[in-house]
């Protein structure tokens, strides 16, 4: 068997493993009452045609104790899903061989296979982005990292969620933006509409990747091409608002954008400080704390800032901006029902291949600890993704922990935490040894490039 055939099989069959993973733990009955509701909008517009709730008994919906459903009457005067476009247009193809519209007919099992579906595309275009800097067996293990030891795999992976969106359309960007050495910035633009679509503030990303890119290769093609297609994005979303609520508003089913700036505005300065730090440190939500191996390879990312590609770094400024903009506009906290983070998975995104493409320059103490932190971190998201039992109410998000919690309910968390780290350890020790002398073939390889 040719190498080219040996590595494919290989990709083939990491994808029917992880799928096979990330659909045992998918949400099948009780969801957060915003998925809920943008799925129950995709399956009445897949099997009626029409977004209208008229005269739906939406008491027979189940949801989960204390929440409610996301539906109220719109400027037409019909009742409908309020929810972003992307979340609802995503669900649509889930349910097109759907029978029936009553509502004992409504399952969530389409919506949350489909986002698995998109989760595993969204790794795929990762691994196109990072292919051709790290060889097929570093690429491998970053994106099973990516896909198993964050939030990804207990939100955007476990039912659809905007985040299942806006997170493929970054994945989109980083592969247009990495394809040849000028990249493909029309296609960036529409995988930034993706993006928007799912979460409108997501614009930010693709704005700053295609003006820093523009920037620094002085040339306008880049921001031209991706604003002028991420555009048309957004009049569509502008267009699918109206059509469904009557107001031409590409927020969709959310506040309006004045909304938004207004609660920036009148936010105190403190408070909007505080609530940013939320987004980063607090216990219950902080993507450092939930994400920590992000910590070990912030000196790796220092040392080779100028050596990275421009769209990685672009991508990760993005990121940054984003991450800005949504703690001026939402509490920090994100809600309940779900464990880890989810308004920091874009971020978190955009910072992938740069911090990816940075872990060759690691020091020594950083790659002794790195293996083992991404085997606690795989153990710690399966506590969440398998056993929907542990989430942070918003008002406990900077004094409680749910990993903590886990360990502290079922002790034997902890231990599986320690076994973890030490086979990942042990693992790569006797599969890639040289990772922790800094000789990696994927280092040498970059050097040479």
């Amino acid at each position: 068997m040719s190498s080219p055939m040996r590595r494919g099989l290989a990709w083939a069959v990491w994808t029917l493993l992880l799928a096979g993973v990330l659909l045992t733990t998918i949400s099948t009955r009780y969801v957060v009452n915003d998925v809920l509701s943008a799925n129950l909008g995709a399956w009445r517009l897949a099997t009626t045609g029409m977004p209208w709730l008229d005269g739906f008994p939406l008491e027979a919906i189940e949801t989960k104790p204390g929440q409610h459903l996301w539906v109220r009457e719109s400027l037409h005067g019909h009742q409908v899903v309020f929810r972003s476009p992307g979340a609802i247009a995503a669900g649509i193809p889930a349910y097109l061989w759907s029978r029936g519209t009553a509502p004992e007919d409504f399952s969530l099992v389409p919506a949350s296979v489909l986002a698995v579906v998109l989760t595993l595309l969204t790794l795929g275009l990762m691994a196109r982005a990072l292919l051709p800097h790290l060889g097929h067996a570093a690429t491998m293990v970053a994106v099973s990292a990516l896909a198993l030891a964050t939030p990804v795999w207990a939100v955007s992976a476990d039912s659809l969620w905007p985040h299942t969106v806006t997170l493929l359309g970054i994945a989109g960007m980083a592969w247009a933006a990495s394809r040849s050495p000028a990249g493909s910035w029309g296609t960036v633009g529409a995988f930034g509409g993706v993006a928007l679509w799912g979460r409108l503030h997501a614009s930010v990303v693709v704005a700053v990747l295609g003006l820093v890119v523009a920037a620094r290769r002085r040339e306008l093609r880049p921001a031209v091409a991706a604003g002028l297609v991420s555009g048309a994005f957004l009049a569509g979303a502008t267009a699918w608002s109206r059509w469904v609520y009557g107001e031409w508003d590409p927020a969709g089913g959310y506040a309006s954008v004045d909304v938004y700036a207004s609660r920036a505005a009148e936010g105190q300065r403190w408070d909007q400080l505080a609530n940013l730090a939320g987004l980063w440190v607090s216990p219950g939500r902080g993507l450092l704390v939930v994400t920590p191996c992000i910590l070990l390879l912030l000196p790796a990312l220092a040392r080779h800032w100028r050596g990275l590609p421009d769209w990685a770094t672009a991508l990760l400024l993005g990121g940054l901006a984003y991450s800005v903009v949504q703690g001026l506009m939402n509490v920090f906290a994100g809600g309940t029902g779900f464990y880890g983070y989810r308004l920091m998975l874009e971020t978190m995104a955009c910072a992938f291949p740069a911090l990816t493409l940075s872990a060759h320059r690691a020091g020594r103490v950083a790659r002794a600890l790195l293996p083992g932190l991404l085997g606690a971190q795989t153990v710690a998201v399966a506590v969440g993704a398998v056993r929907e039992a542990y989430s942070v109410d918003p008002d406990e998000a900077w004094r409680s922990n749910a990993l903590w919690w886990a360990v502290t309910d079922v002790p034997a968390t902890g231990a599986a935490l320690v076994a973890a780290a030490l086979v990942a350890t042990m693992a790569v020790r006797v599969l890639a040894p040289q990772w922790y002398v800094g000789g990696s073939a994927a280092q040498q390889s970059q050097q040479r490039g």
